[in-house]
Formats: C-alpha cells, structure tokens, sequence
C-alpha cells in the first residue's frame, strides 16, 4: 500500500519543479493539472494497484519536470508539447471543444428535440456528418499537414460505389468504414488554439518578445537552532557581519552565515546544468509553432478560416527584412555596393548549352585520337 507521506512528498516535489520552468504559461498550466489531478483522485477507494501505477507515473513526471527546469530541451519540449494541446489531457480537451455542436445545429425547443429522437434520420446525419467546423479543419489539416508532426496525414473517407460482385456496398459496411476512419482523424487531429496562445508562440518564435529567463533556485530550508544565549556564537555572527561589510559582494546569512557572490547568475545555474541557448529554444517555440493553428469564423460569410504556423523565421521563410540602425553602423564609411542587374536565364541557359557542346565535341575528338 502506498503511504501518504509519500504521495504528499511528490505532490510538493511537483510543485516545486513546476516553479523552475522556463515559461510562464507553462508554469500555470502545468500546475492547474497537477493540482485537479491530486485533487480529483483524493478519496482512497481506487484498488492498489491502480494507485501504485499512478504515484510511479507522478514520479516519472517529476523527474521530467525538473530536467525541463535544469534546461534539457526534450523534457522541456514534452512539457511545451502537453502545454500548448499538441498532446495530453489538453489536446483532448481541445479536441472537445472543436467538436462542440454549434448552437444552429442543437434543437431550439422540447418538440425540435424529440423530432430529433424519433427520426433515425436525422441522427444519422448528426453523427455521420461533422459540422461545418470540424470539417473545414480537417480538409486543413489535410492540406497543410505540418513536416514535423509524427502523426501521419489524414486521409479522405474512402466508401466503394460497388462491391466486387457489383453490388452497393451494406449500410454496416460503409458504417465501419466512416467509424475506422473517424478514429483515425481524431487520433492525428492537431486541434487549434485560442487566438491569444497562438500570437505568444508566433511572437517567441520570430523572436518579437524575450524569453522568460530560467528562475532563481531558491535556497532549502535550514533548521534553526536557538544558540542566543551562546556567548561564543554570538560574537561569530558579529565578526562576519562585520567583515561582510569590508567585502565587496558579501552578504551574511544568520542561517548560512558569510556568503561571497563572484559568480553571474548564468555561471551559478551552468555549475551542474547546462542552459540551453536562445536560439535553441526558439526554434522550440518555431516546431511547436509550426504543429498549432488557430481558427476564426467570418461573420459576414460564416466562413471558417485556419491559420497554421510556419515554424521559420522571415529570412528563412523567404522574405526580405530591412536592416535596423544598429545593422547600417557595421558599414558606415565603406562604399556602397553596386546594384545587381537582373539574370537573363534564357542567355544563361543558352550559354550552358553551349559550354556542354563543346566539352562534348573536344571530348570527342580526344577519343579518336587515342584510337588512331
């Protein structure tokens, strides 16, 4: 049987943990689940084996947590991943909300509702036919599927007009066939995301707003002892304060005593961990970027319109960027370079032709020579 103390011990362990992630939106999501997850398996009634699987696998997340906060970029791109709805209980969860009926499509009153009931119908088209939302994503999702996705790509609903005898195929089989197939789609769905969630990843990705910065350790609690009327301890805590006055970045802990700070804050964090660079994690921010869209509904048209993230800056997307005032000042007195004339492919390409005509011929004519 699992004891208390131990599951009260990982519970703080994960809180704990959380609060070292490098992301502030990550921090409260991550601690949100935690907390309703604790929370919601609370009473003890689950058998104990149940439990057992659930405490190990509560470790197993600990242990991936404060590796993100240590800087290890696959546990911290396992935390982004659950974070932002690429997989999860959240992606489930967004999923829910993508296949939400709209309010045209649910019944208006008691006798819309039960027309609804007893017309087998129209049951079977509210279950057969995903309304226009979920349709317009999935032909999206279709069409754009992102490079980087390990799911594969969705494929068309595929029904034959005739069996192989000749016949229509049975209302059972093509059944199967649309519950195999809607499955599958749900299974590689990569369900959108508020706009607001969707601008921040596009905006760490491209680099228009900072990084959150990794966060101070904090210190673990010392133990008190009550040594005030120890003469000898007292004039120790004396002597260091006053020294720690003379030295230049010393403070004076009366748990911890005389502290000398000469390492950064980054030093201090690369003692044991390795803080990944600023470019690795926003190429991060770009591959979870490139997994997340975001959809919107015309209110004129009632249109839907998904928008899926690039994951490449602007130079490596193709597009010409201006340089800023910090860039000029590197060629500030050097002349300015000539301006490029354009290419005229039709002369390149006739000159190339030209140029492998004549390798050929002199080719040629040093092979009968060799003969001769």
């Amino acid at each position: 049987m699992v004891d208390s103390t131990e599951v009260l011990h990982i519970y703080r362990r994960l809180l704990r943990a959380i609060t070292y992630l490098p992301d502030s939106y990550a921090r409260i999501n991550v601690h949100n689940d935690v907390v309703e997850r604790f929370r919601k398996h609370r009473p003890r009634s689950s058998p104990k084996h149940i439990t057992k699987n659930r405490v190990e696998k509560a470790r197993t997340t600990a242990g991936c947590l404060e590796r993100a906060g240590h800087g290890n970029l696959d546990d911290l791109k396992k935390v982004l991943m659950q974070t932002h709805g690429r997989a999860g209980g959240r992606r489930r969860e967004l999923i829910k909300d993508l296949l939400r009926p709209d309010e045209s499509v649910l019944p208006k009153d008691d006798s819309a509702v039960k027309e609804l009931i007893e017309s087998p119908k129209a049951q079977e088209v509210l279950n057969r036919n995903p309304n226009p939302k979920v349709t317009a994503f999935i032909e999206s999702q279709r069409r754009n599927h992102p490079r980087d996705s390990i799911k594969s790509k969705i494929r068309q609903l595929e029904i034959p007009k005739k069996t192989i005898w000749g016949h229509a195929p049975a209302q059972k089989l093509q059944d199967s066939k649309w519950r195999k197939w809607w499955a599958q789609t749900l299974d590689k769905l990569l369900p959108p995301v508020p706009q607001h969630e969707w601008d921040r990843l596009q905006d760490l990705a491209l680099g228009k707003i900072p990084l959150d910065e990794f966060p101070r350790r904090r210190y673990r609690p010392v133990e008190e002892k009550d040594k005030k009327e120890d003469m000898a301890y007292r004039y120790l805590q004396l002597k260091l304060r006053s020294e720690a006055a003379q030295i230049e970045g010393a403070t004076f802990d009366p748990q911890r005593g005389l502290e000398v700070q000469t390492k950064t804050r980054e030093e201090v964090l690369n003692e044991n961990h390795a803080i990944p660079p600023t470019r690795a994690r926003r190429r991060l921010y770009a591959l979870i970027w490139s997994l997340t869209p975001t959809i919107s509904q015309d209110e004129v048209t009632k249109k839907w319109t998904v928008t899926w993230g690039s994951g490449k800056s602007l130079i490596a997307s193709g597009t010409l960027t201006q340089p800023s005032a910090g860039d000029m000042e590197l060629f500030e007195g050097l002349p300015s370079l000539p301006e490029l004339q354009p290419v005229d492919r039709e002369k390149s390409a006739r000159e190339r032709r030209e140029r492998q005509a004549a390798r050929q011929a002199r080719w040629l004519k040093e092979t009968m020579t060799t003969n001769v």
